[in-house]
């Protein structure tokens, strides 16, 4: 072999070693540079507040670090999708996290601890049947596309998991597909956060939608609701947790993580409130979201099977606030227009979002309102049903 072919050879393998994406497939390397502009497109829109800049800022920023560094016989050089093999621990910088934060499901344990320690259960407690019949009804997506799912071709473990994406919890979507789908726990989680952070445009546009005008501007006196003290708030604290740990134990560790950052909250520790949350959810949902967007990668997302996950998910999100909204509207006629519709939508769980969402509605059309108060219950209750129907899910599928 000549000198000039050899110092070739030697320069091309170099070019290799160091830029790994050039041993690529074109299309693969097309791909990649696509997924890439898509992070940066999340990055951009979570830095303008149209998406939730928690989630969509780490993330986008691991989509475009993940596909973009590749790295001949290693690959992602971030994290690797198969959390059994041991020695992936020191490779990959955030396999630690990944292996014994995702594997058993406490990253959604700790973001549970957060928004528990959040949560105030006045309105919960002070009408718990009406909050949780609205959560029942905007439960509709996690029910329906079940079955949808299956026809689809999917297993009834996979259905499960993109069903509960209706739930629109996405530690539970994350706890759950790990447990019932987990070869397509990437795609069912990154759709789920990235469904939910856009809740804001896609939610008030179906209220308004689903709702007439003239029942959201409807108003609730806040002053009527009972005053509800600390002590009764943790007895009854203590008792869901109890209740719903024997009759759905699959469900126990996040009931347990909600439930325990309220008993906190009133009972006035600030150290553990302090930690919980400016220190427990800050670093959970930072982990979360940028371990999500390392995994979010040209492998994972361009299987043709995750467009059925895409179009199930807007399915399972779309049924689920139509059904909240029914649920409102029944109620706003049972209680003689007493209750504004908006509480229903409100009841899909994305806490506190939904309730956040009804809460602005509810203002615009009538600026006495301070629905907040009020929908901050059925979106609680949201929370609960959407556990419950992910241990039913697990039960029955595992």
């Amino acid at each position: 072999m000549s000198t000039e072919l050899l110092i070739t050879y030697s320069f091309i393998d170099f070019i290799h070693k160091v830029l790994g994406i050039t041993t690529l497939p074109p299309l693969n390397v097309v791909a990649r540079f696509i997924l890439a502009v898509i992070g940066a497109v999340l990055t951009y829109l979570g830095y303008k507040r149209v998406l939730e800049p928690l989630i969509m800022i780490p993330m986008g920023i691991g989509m475009i670090s993940a596909n973009l560094a590749y790295i001949v016989t290693v690959g992602n050089p971030h994290v690797n999708i198969n959390f059994t093999n041991m020695s992936n621990l020191f490779v990959y910088w955030l396999q630690p996290f990944y292996n014994f934060m995702f594997s058993n499901g406490l990253i959604a344990c700790l973001v549970f601890f957060g928004i528990g320690v959040m949560t105030d259960i006045t309105f919960l407690m002070a009408r718990p049947y009406l909050s949780f019949i609205l959560a029942a009804f905007a439960e509709l997506g996690t029910i329906v596309t079940l079955p949808i799912a299956i026809n689809l071709g999917f297993t009834p473990r996979q259905a499960a998991a993109i069903a509960l994406i209706g739930g629109a919890d996405g530690p539970i979507v994350l706890y759950s597909s790990l447990r019932l789908a987990p070869k397509l726990f990437v795609p069912i989680t990154v759709v789920g956060y990235l469904y939910l952070s856009i809740l804001y445009i896609f939610q008030k546009g179906l209220d308004e939608l689903t709702i007439p005008s003239r029942f959201m501007g409807i108003y609730m006196d806040p002053t009527k609701l009972p005053k509800i003290s600390p002590k009764e708030k943790l007895v009854f604290s203590i008792v869901v947790t109890a209740l719903l740990s024997l009759l759905f134990p699959q469900a126990s560790p996040l009931i347990v993580s909600f439930f325990l950052g309220v008993i906190i909250k009133e009972a006035g520790i600030r150290r553990y409130i302090r930690m919980l949350d400016e220190v427990i959810l800050s670093l959970s949902t930072f982990i979360l979201a940028l371990t999500l967007g390392t995994l979010t990668t040209v492998d994972v997302i361009f299987d043709p099977i995750v467009l059925k996950i895409l179009v199930l998910g807007i399915i399972a999100l779309t049924l689920s606030s139509i059904g909240g909204s029914i649920g409102g509207l029944i109620m706003y006629y049972l209680s003689g227009g007493k209750i504004n519709p908006l509480l229903g939508p409100a009841a899909v769980s994305c806490v506190p979002t939904t309730a956040k969402i009804s809460h602005k509605l509810a203002v615009k059309h009538n600026p006495r309102n301070y629905l907040i108060v009020f929908a901050m219950g059925p979106n609680i209750a949201g929370v609960i049903t959407t556990a419950i129907i992910a241990s039913i899910y697990l039960a029955l599928f595992t």
